[in-house]
């Protein structure tokens, strides 16, 4: 008994998804050859926007496996931004999309993007229960790990 209380508490969170308005923020990375660009750009700009704002972290996942040369989307939650900021986020992001495809070198480089209508809790638990390729897989995604926080 005590074990399965221990499984209830440790996994079933890991399973479910946290989010009560379960809208998501869909950005998306692909590839023209060889390879996608660098998630660094917007995960800079998340972790900026955290900050100045004074946010909980940002819920997100990241859905890989979607193509041959490592294409790959996140998914982040809006939980915890109401109307104005949820604005201003999305268009902080589409700016830094923007500016990372102008960037981009043409002929090696995938894109950024960064699409305009959410996603829903429950589309993301299906893809999560029945991925979209064979070598795809739902995950959650630890971005402040990823780079270091300035002060």
């Amino acid at each position: 008994m005590f074990k399965i209380l221990i499984v209830t508490i440790v996994f079933i969170p890991i399973l479910t998804f946290s989010q009560t308005n379960k809208n998501y923020i869909v950005i998306g990375y692909s590839s023209i050859c060889c390879g996608t660009p660098s998630e660094n750009p917007i995960m800079g700009y998340i972790i900026k926007f955290e900050k100045n704002n004074k946010l909980k972290p940002f819920e997100m996942f990241a859905e890989y496996g979607l193509g041959k040369e490592g294409e790959f989307a996140f998914y982040i939650g809006t939980d915890n931004l109401n109307n104005k900021l949820t604005k201003s986020f999305l268009n902080g992001l589409k700016d830094t999309a923007t500016n990372q495809n102008k960037q981009r070198s043409e002929n090696s480089d995938g894109y950024v993007n960064v699409k305009e209508e959410f996603m829903t809790n429950s589309t993301l638990k299906s893809i999560k229960d029945k991925p979209r390729t064979k070598i795809s897989s739902l995950e959650v995604y630890e971005y402040k790990k990823l780079l270091p926080t300035k002060n």
